[in-house]
Protein backbone atom coordinates (compact mmCIF):
# COMPACT_ATOMS: atom_id res chain seq x y z
CA UNK A 1 0.00 0.00 0.00
CA UNK A 2 3.10 2.30 0.79
CA UNK A 3 4.23 1.76 -3.00
CA UNK A 4 1.34 2.29 -4.53
CA UNK A 5 1.15 5.57 -2.46
CA UNK A 6 4.69 6.77 -3.22
CA UNK A 7 4.10 5.33 -6.87
CA UNK A 8 0.80 7.95 -7.09
CA UNK A 9 2.57 10.76 -5.59
CA UNK A 10 5.54 10.50 -7.52
CA UNK A 11 3.35 10.02 -10.83
CA UNK A 12 1.77 13.28 -9.93
CA UNK A 13 4.61 15.24 -9.61
CA UNK A 14 6.13 13.97 -12.87
CA UNK A 15 3.03 15.38 -14.16
CA UNK A 16 2.66 18.50 -13.16
CA UNK A 17 6.31 18.99 -13.85
CA UNK A 18 5.50 17.95 -17.70
CA UNK A 19 2.77 20.23 -17.36
CA UNK A 20 5.53 23.38 -16.28
CA UNK A 21 7.54 22.38 -19.15
CA UNK A 22 4.58 22.35 -21.95
CA UNK A 23 3.64 25.46 -20.32
CA UNK A 24 7.10 27.28 -20.92
CA UNK A 25 7.84 25.94 -23.85
CA UNK A 26 3.88 27.02 -25.66
CA UNK A 27 4.95 30.76 -23.49
CA UNK A 28 8.31 30.42 -25.67
CA UNK A 29 7.13 29.52 -28.90
CA UNK A 30 4.35 31.97 -28.91
CA UNK A 31 6.75 34.85 -28.41
CA UNK A 32 7.78 34.21 -32.18
CA UNK A 33 10.85 34.69 -31.24
CA UNK A 34 13.61 32.02 -32.41
CA UNK A 35 14.78 30.38 -29.14
CA UNK A 36 17.61 27.69 -28.91
CA UNK A 37 16.40 24.96 -26.57
CA UNK A 38 19.61 23.15 -26.18
CA UNK A 39 21.57 26.55 -25.50
CA UNK A 40 18.87 27.58 -23.10
CA UNK A 41 18.64 24.06 -21.25
CA UNK A 42 22.42 24.43 -20.82
CA UNK A 43 21.73 27.14 -18.51
CA UNK A 44 23.19 29.83 -21.05
CA UNK A 45 22.00 33.40 -20.94
CA UNK A 46 19.83 34.12 -24.15
CA UNK A 47 19.65 37.81 -25.39
CA UNK A 48 17.33 38.03 -27.90
CA UNK A 49 16.47 41.80 -29.88
CA UNK A 50 12.27 42.37 -30.29
CA UNK A 51 11.77 44.27 -33.14
CA UNK A 52 8.14 42.80 -33.17
CA UNK A 53 8.04 45.28 -29.69
CA UNK A 54 9.19 48.41 -31.50
CA UNK A 55 6.47 50.19 -32.35
CA UNK A 56 7.38 53.80 -32.10
CA UNK A 57 10.66 55.35 -33.78
CA UNK A 58 12.30 56.29 -29.94
CA UNK A 59 11.45 52.52 -28.69
CA UNK A 60 13.73 50.09 -27.83
CA UNK A 61 13.06 46.26 -27.17
CA UNK A 62 14.95 43.08 -25.68
CA UNK A 63 14.24 39.96 -24.13
CA UNK A 64 16.28 37.96 -21.87
CA UNK A 65 15.97 34.47 -20.89
CA UNK A 66 17.50 31.78 -18.75
CA UNK A 67 16.94 28.21 -16.77
CA UNK A 68 18.36 27.88 -13.43
CA UNK A 69 19.20 24.95 -11.99
CA UNK A 70 17.57 25.78 -8.52
CA UNK A 71 14.09 25.73 -6.75
CA UNK A 72 11.69 27.99 -8.30
CA UNK A 73 11.01 29.63 -4.48
CA UNK A 74 14.89 29.79 -4.05
CA UNK A 75 15.17 31.92 -7.34
CA UNK A 76 12.18 34.01 -7.10
CA UNK A 77 13.46 34.99 -3.50
CA UNK A 78 16.85 36.31 -5.45
CA UNK A 79 14.38 37.98 -8.05
CA UNK A 80 12.73 39.81 -5.36
CA UNK A 81 16.05 41.42 -3.93
CA UNK A 82 17.31 42.28 -7.50
CA UNK A 83 14.58 44.14 -8.13
CA UNK A 84 15.24 46.92 -5.51
CA UNK A 85 18.57 46.69 -5.81
CA UNK A 86 21.00 49.64 -6.70
CA UNK A 87 24.43 50.57 -7.57
CA UNK A 88 27.35 51.37 -5.23
CA UNK A 89 26.75 55.12 -5.65
CA UNK A 90 26.75 56.89 -1.92
CA UNK A 91 23.96 58.69 -1.99
CA UNK A 92 21.48 56.29 -3.50
CA UNK A 93 18.20 55.53 -2.29
CA UNK A 94 14.89 53.33 -2.82
CA UNK A 95 11.91 54.43 -1.13
CA UNK A 96 8.55 53.07 -0.76
CA UNK A 97 5.86 55.47 -1.23
CA UNK A 98 3.25 53.82 1.04
CA UNK A 99 0.43 56.21 1.37
CA UNK A 100 -0.67 58.09 -1.22
CA UNK A 101 -2.51 60.81 0.58
CA UNK A 102 1.05 61.96 2.06
CA UNK A 103 3.70 61.66 -0.75
CA UNK A 104 6.09 64.85 1.01
CA UNK A 105 7.71 62.62 3.17
CA UNK A 106 8.81 60.38 1.07
CA UNK A 107 10.67 62.96 -1.38
CA UNK A 108 12.26 64.39 1.04
CA UNK A 109 16.22 62.66 0.05
CA UNK A 110 15.28 63.82 -3.64
CA UNK A 111 17.61 66.46 -3.91
CA UNK A 112 21.08 67.47 -5.59
CA UNK A 113 24.08 67.26 -2.70
CA UNK A 114 27.01 69.53 -2.84
CA UNK A 115 29.57 66.50 -4.78
CA UNK A 116 26.45 66.91 -7.06
CA UNK A 117 26.79 70.33 -8.44
CA UNK A 118 27.87 68.83 -12.48
CA UNK A 119 24.33 67.72 -12.45
CA UNK A 120 23.16 71.09 -10.96
CA UNK A 121 24.97 73.21 -13.63
CA UNK A 122 23.40 70.94 -16.42
CA UNK A 123 20.15 71.99 -15.09
CA UNK A 124 20.78 75.98 -14.63
CA UNK A 125 22.06 75.71 -18.15
CA UNK A 126 19.19 73.51 -19.54
CA UNK A 127 17.28 75.43 -21.82
CA UNK A 128 15.25 72.16 -23.76
CA UNK A 129 15.97 69.37 -25.37
CA UNK A 130 17.08 65.69 -23.99
CA UNK A 131 19.40 66.60 -21.70
CA UNK A 132 16.66 65.95 -19.05
CA UNK A 133 12.91 64.82 -19.54
CA UNK A 134 10.73 67.76 -18.70
CA UNK A 135 7.49 68.68 -19.62
CA UNK A 136 6.66 72.59 -20.98
CA UNK A 137 5.38 73.20 -17.65
CA UNK A 138 7.68 71.70 -15.68
CA UNK A 139 10.38 73.80 -17.22
CA UNK A 140 8.18 76.97 -16.45
CA UNK A 141 9.22 75.80 -12.68
CA UNK A 142 12.94 75.54 -13.59
CA UNK A 143 12.77 79.03 -14.32
CA UNK A 144 10.97 80.34 -11.29
CA UNK A 145 13.66 78.31 -9.59
CA UNK A 146 16.89 79.20 -12.17
CA UNK A 147 18.53 82.46 -10.29
CA UNK A 148 18.55 80.70 -6.55
CA UNK A 149 20.92 77.40 -6.85
CA UNK A 150 20.30 76.36 -3.08
CA UNK A 151 16.29 76.36 -3.66
CA UNK A 152 16.73 74.78 -7.53
CA UNK A 153 18.67 71.98 -5.96
CA UNK A 154 16.39 71.06 -3.06
CA UNK A 155 13.16 71.98 -4.11
CA UNK A 156 12.93 71.09 -8.39
CA UNK A 157 13.14 67.33 -8.53
CA UNK A 158 11.40 67.00 -5.06
CA UNK A 159 8.12 69.41 -6.86
CA UNK A 160 8.38 67.45 -10.60
CA UNK A 161 8.66 64.13 -8.89
CA UNK A 162 5.89 64.64 -6.49
CA UNK A 163 3.73 66.18 -9.30
CA UNK A 164 4.08 63.09 -11.44
CA UNK A 165 3.41 60.43 -8.82
CA UNK A 166 0.02 62.87 -8.24
CA UNK A 167 -0.80 62.45 -11.62
CA UNK A 168 -0.11 58.53 -12.29
CA UNK A 169 -1.79 57.84 -9.58
CA UNK A 170 -4.67 59.17 -10.56
CA UNK A 171 -4.71 59.25 -14.68
CA UNK A 172 -1.79 56.54 -15.34
CA UNK A 173 0.64 56.54 -18.28
CA UNK A 174 -1.61 59.26 -19.70
CA UNK A 175 -0.53 61.34 -15.98
CA UNK A 176 2.82 61.84 -17.44
CA UNK A 177 2.87 64.90 -19.57
CA UNK A 178 4.45 65.10 -23.09
CA UNK A 179 8.35 65.90 -22.83
CA UNK A 180 9.15 69.01 -23.89
CA UNK A 181 11.80 67.81 -26.76
CA UNK A 182 9.17 64.50 -27.91
CA UNK A 183 7.80 64.54 -31.10
CA UNK A 184 4.28 65.22 -31.44
CA UNK A 185 2.46 61.66 -31.44
CA UNK A 186 5.58 59.84 -29.81
CA UNK A 187 5.24 60.61 -26.17
CA UNK A 188 6.18 58.49 -23.63
CA UNK A 189 2.43 57.65 -22.70
CA UNK A 190 1.79 56.57 -26.66
CA UNK A 191 5.18 54.94 -26.38
CA UNK A 192 3.98 52.63 -23.88
CA UNK A 193 0.72 51.64 -25.36
CA UNK A 194 1.85 51.36 -28.72
CA UNK A 195 4.73 48.55 -27.24
CA UNK A 196 2.46 47.25 -25.03
CA UNK A 197 0.48 46.02 -28.57
CA UNK A 198 3.52 43.99 -29.19
CA UNK A 199 3.29 41.97 -26.12
CA UNK A 200 1.10 38.87 -27.31
CA UNK A 201 1.98 36.06 -25.25
CA UNK A 202 1.78 39.23 -21.86
CA UNK A 203 -1.73 39.44 -23.24
CA UNK A 204 -2.65 36.22 -24.15
CA UNK A 205 -1.17 34.28 -20.92
CA UNK A 206 -1.95 36.97 -17.99
CA UNK A 207 -4.49 38.87 -19.27
CA UNK A 208 -6.28 40.26 -15.71
CA UNK A 209 -3.00 41.21 -15.36
CA UNK A 210 -1.79 43.02 -18.94
CA UNK A 211 -5.11 44.96 -18.39
CA UNK A 212 -4.34 46.48 -15.51
CA UNK A 213 -1.04 47.11 -16.20
CA UNK A 214 -2.15 48.75 -19.38
CA UNK A 215 -5.06 50.70 -18.27
CA UNK A 216 -3.81 51.25 -14.16
CA UNK A 217 -5.80 53.09 -12.57
CA UNK A 218 -9.36 52.49 -14.55
CA UNK A 219 -9.32 48.91 -13.57
CA UNK A 220 -9.05 47.01 -10.10
CA UNK A 221 -6.31 44.32 -9.57
CA UNK A 222 -7.77 40.65 -9.02
CA UNK A 223 -6.86 39.38 -5.04
CA UNK A 224 -3.96 37.87 -7.18
CA UNK A 225 -2.34 41.19 -7.31
CA UNK A 226 -0.16 43.58 -5.64
CA UNK A 227 1.64 46.58 -6.01
CA UNK A 228 4.11 49.16 -5.23
CA UNK A 229 5.54 52.28 -6.04
CA UNK A 230 9.00 53.89 -5.08
CA UNK A 231 10.82 56.86 -6.13
CA UNK A 232 14.95 56.10 -6.66
CA UNK A 233 17.78 58.39 -7.12
CA UNK A 234 21.02 56.35 -8.75
CA UNK A 235 23.53 56.58 -11.14
CA UNK A 236 22.65 55.95 -14.52
CA UNK A 237 25.59 55.70 -17.37
CA UNK A 238 27.68 57.95 -14.97
CA UNK A 239 24.89 60.63 -14.60
CA UNK A 240 22.08 61.04 -11.28
CA UNK A 241 19.06 60.06 -11.79
CA UNK A 242 15.70 60.37 -10.05
CA UNK A 243 13.12 57.23 -11.13
CA UNK A 244 9.71 56.61 -10.15
CA UNK A 245 8.57 52.97 -10.31
CA UNK A 246 5.40 51.40 -10.25
CA UNK A 247 5.90 47.74 -9.77
CA UNK A 248 2.71 45.07 -10.13
CA UNK A 249 2.87 41.23 -8.95
CA UNK A 250 0.86 38.31 -9.98
CA UNK A 251 1.60 35.37 -8.11
CA UNK A 252 -0.21 31.98 -9.02
CA UNK A 253 0.40 28.74 -7.81
CA UNK A 254 4.25 28.08 -9.24
CA UNK A 255 3.76 31.23 -11.53
CA UNK A 256 4.88 34.61 -11.14
CA UNK A 257 4.75 37.48 -13.42
CA UNK A 258 5.98 40.66 -12.02
CA UNK A 259 5.28 43.81 -14.33
CA UNK A 260 7.59 47.43 -13.72
CA UNK A 261 7.49 51.02 -15.07
CA UNK A 262 10.03 53.80 -14.54
CA UNK A 263 9.56 57.22 -15.79
CA UNK A 264 12.91 58.75 -15.34
CA UNK A 265 14.44 62.78 -15.03
CA UNK A 266 17.93 63.04 -15.62
CA UNK A 267 18.64 60.17 -18.08
CA UNK A 268 19.00 59.57 -21.85
CA UNK A 269 16.09 57.01 -20.93
CA UNK A 270 12.89 58.96 -21.16
CA UNK A 271 11.06 55.86 -19.37
CA UNK A 272 11.27 52.01 -19.47
CA UNK A 273 8.71 49.34 -18.88
CA UNK A 274 9.61 45.96 -17.87
CA UNK A 275 8.05 42.51 -17.25
CA UNK A 276 10.11 39.18 -15.26
CA UNK A 277 8.39 35.77 -15.98
CA UNK A 278 9.33 33.42 -13.03
CA UNK A 279 8.17 29.54 -12.94
CA UNK A 280 9.38 25.92 -12.31
CA UNK A 281 10.94 24.43 -15.14
CA UNK A 282 12.68 21.25 -15.86
CA UNK A 283 15.08 20.16 -12.93
CA UNK A 284 14.54 23.96 -11.90
CA UNK A 285 13.41 27.18 -13.00
CA UNK A 286 12.72 29.57 -15.53
CA UNK A 287 13.06 33.21 -15.83
CA UNK A 288 12.37 35.01 -19.22
CA UNK A 289 12.46 38.92 -19.22
CA UNK A 290 10.97 41.13 -21.59
CA UNK A 291 12.01 45.18 -21.55
CA UNK A 292 11.38 48.00 -23.37
CA UNK A 293 12.78 51.48 -23.13
CA UNK A 294 12.17 54.55 -24.98
CA UNK A 295 14.71 57.60 -25.58
CA UNK A 296 14.71 60.56 -28.70
CA UNK A 297 18.40 59.45 -28.73
CA UNK A 298 17.64 56.42 -31.27
CA UNK A 299 14.83 58.12 -33.42
CA UNK A 300 15.65 59.51 -37.02
CA UNK A 301 17.81 58.51 -39.73
CA UNK A 302 20.62 57.04 -37.60
CA UNK A 303 18.38 54.90 -36.00
CA UNK A 304 19.47 51.38 -36.96
CA UNK A 305 22.93 52.27 -35.95
CA UNK A 306 21.78 54.02 -32.25
CA UNK A 307 19.32 50.66 -31.41
CA UNK A 308 22.32 48.56 -31.39
CA UNK A 309 24.20 50.80 -29.58
CA UNK A 310 20.70 51.30 -27.27
CA UNK A 311 20.59 47.35 -26.98
CA UNK A 312 23.58 47.27 -25.92
CA UNK A 313 23.37 49.85 -23.33
CA UNK A 314 20.01 48.35 -21.97
CA UNK A 315 21.57 44.51 -21.81
CA UNK A 316 24.75 45.65 -19.74
CA UNK A 317 21.45 47.10 -17.36
CA UNK A 318 20.12 43.87 -17.16
CA UNK A 319 22.54 41.38 -17.56
CA UNK A 320 23.84 41.67 -13.72
CA UNK A 321 20.73 40.13 -12.57
CA UNK A 322 21.35 37.25 -14.75
CA UNK A 323 24.86 37.02 -14.09
CA UNK A 324 23.99 36.98 -10.32
CA UNK A 325 21.60 33.96 -11.12
CA UNK A 326 23.64 31.69 -13.19
CA UNK A 327 26.88 32.46 -11.04
CA UNK A 328 24.91 31.46 -7.87
CA UNK A 329 23.13 28.63 -8.78
CA UNK A 330 24.78 27.53 -12.39
CA UNK A 331 28.33 27.40 -12.03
Amino acid sequence: MKLFVSMMLLSGLLYADVQHDNFVTNILKSSEVKIDFQELNSGKILSIAREDQEQTDSSIALSMVLYVKAPYKDVLSELQKSSSRLSNYKHAFCQEIKDPKNLKPYFKNAVLLKDEADELEKLIEYDGGNTFNLSKQEITWLNKLRSNKKKLATEFFRKVLINRTEQYMKNGISGISAYEHSDSGDTLGDGFKKSSLGMKVFQKEFADMYNYYIHYPKTKPTKEMSEKFFVLKDKVDGRVAFILKHQIIEQKKDITLIAERQFYISNSLNGIQTQILCTPYKNGTLVALSTQSYTDKVSGFSRSIAVKVGRAMMRQQILPMFETLEKKYNK
